[in-house]
């Protein structure tokens, strides 16, 4: 979604202003679980995580945001501290705009409030999706659904089928499914032996994305 879509120069110029550039590393946390939501960020590019941490000190993987995409947007409509962390996957260039400074553009442009609730609303149904998976799917379907879903998000497609150029570890894949790594490990060797995922360096290719597509 382009958030910003439709805006006029003069109206791009204004809320360029309004923003502050900021580069991120790798592992750098943007904000932590009881921060305050007065700002949001529009990820301009890398990668960047948005994960919640269990009662054990465990760790749930929500979403892998790509260049485009808007975070921490909640802060819009509640004034609540955070309940999830960011942090950069990858090195990132993200924009930073306050919550006030924001609400301020939203008066003076009342169709992004539309789109803000819409974004809301598909995140929301896209956690939903994930939580479904935990409860009602073995490891392997688990991991099959979520191998698809970085490739359409992430994917760069080729003659070999699709490269997933994400520097993801067992744990990564692990805490994205809610399985332990030793679980995440047996799935992968059964579709590495399959013909399903091949590792090339730290990123993963699937082969056959439709035979993966199959198995969730």
């Amino acid at each position: 979604m382009n958030l910003f879509h439709g805006m006029s120069e003069d109206q791009m110029r204004m809320l360029e202003q309004r923003t502050v550039m900021r580069e991120v590393r790798r592992r750098e946390v943007l904000y932590l679980p009881g921060d305050a939501g007065d700002r949001i960020f529009l990820l301009k590019r890398g990668v960047v995580k948005i994960s919640a941490l269990q009662e054990d000190g465990r760790e749930v993987m929500l979403a892998l945001l790509r260049k485009g995409e808007v975070f921490g947007e909640e802060a819009v409509i509640d004034e609540a501290p955070r309940d999830h962390m960011a942090e950069a996957y990858e090195d990132a260039l993200v924009c930073i705009i306050t919550r006030q400074d924001f609400m301020d553009i939203l008066r003076s442009h009342p169709e992004l409030l539309f789109k803000v609730t819409k974004l809301i609303g598909l995140r929301l149904k896209t956690f939903r999706t994930r939580v479904e998976h935990l409860l009602f799917k073995g490891a392997s379907q688990r991991l099959a659904a979520t191998l698809i879903e970085l490739a359409r998000e992430h994917g760069v497609s080729d003659a070999q089928g699709v490269l997933v150029p994400l520097r993801l570890s067992q744990q990564d894949l692990a805490n994205l499914i809610g399985v332990t790594r030793e679980s995440v490990n047996l799935a992968l060797s059964d579709f590495r032996r399959k013909g399903l995922v091949v590792l090339e360096g730290r990123s993963l290719r699937l082969p056959r994305p439709q035979a993966l597509e199959e198995l969730r």
